[in-house]
């Protein structure tokens, strides 16, 4: 191949790649636009009665907390729970034991499938803690129906 000069190049060097990618990306919008075409056909919204219009209020929803502290202590709705380590399965049984228990005294008599459903589950960690800790937690919700909301807090250092 030729080079045009120190710092140029030829026409016939490097346009092979990008004739390529434009033949690929005129490909996908046609593919795309014509597939949001087919969609918004098929989409058929009920009419609106207002007849049969009915208020609604928001649901209390219950709160519970799982708190997973910088030392890996484990704590459901502030109360802890005592475990040799918080990366083994007894940490993961304790857990879900805890978490069946707390809901059994919110709603009593229930199946725990319904109790659960008005309730939040947030699991809060710190960067310092094991993360097997907060694996155990959004492991042992998970397996029993309940999607965990997750926050990292970072950790805040007093300046002086």
């Amino acid at each position: 191949m030729r080079r045009a000069g120190k710092w140029g190049f030829d026409a016939e060097d490097g346009f092979e790649g990008a004739v390529d990618v434009v033949f690929l990306l005129i490909i996908f919008f046609l593919v795309a636009s014509s597939f949001d075409k087919t969609v918004r056909e098929k989409l058929a919204l009920p009419s609106r009665d207002p007849d049969k219009a009915v208020a609604t209020s928001p649901q209390e929803r219950e709160r519970l907390d799982i708190t997973i502290y910088p030392d890996s202590r484990i704590a459901i709705d502030h109360e802890e729970i005592v475990v040799d380590d918080p990366n083994s399965v007894e940490a993961y049984r304790k857990i879900g034991d805890a978490l069946e228990n707390w809901v059994a005294e919110k709603k009593p008599g229930m199946p725990f499938e319904q109790a659960i459903e008005g309730v939040d589950v947030f699991i809060t960690t710190d960067r310092r803690s094991y993360a097997g800790a907060a694996l155990n937690a959004i492991m042992a919700c998970l397996d029993r129906g309940v999607t965990p909301q997750v926050i990292f807090e970072e950790e805040r250092i007093a300046r002086r």
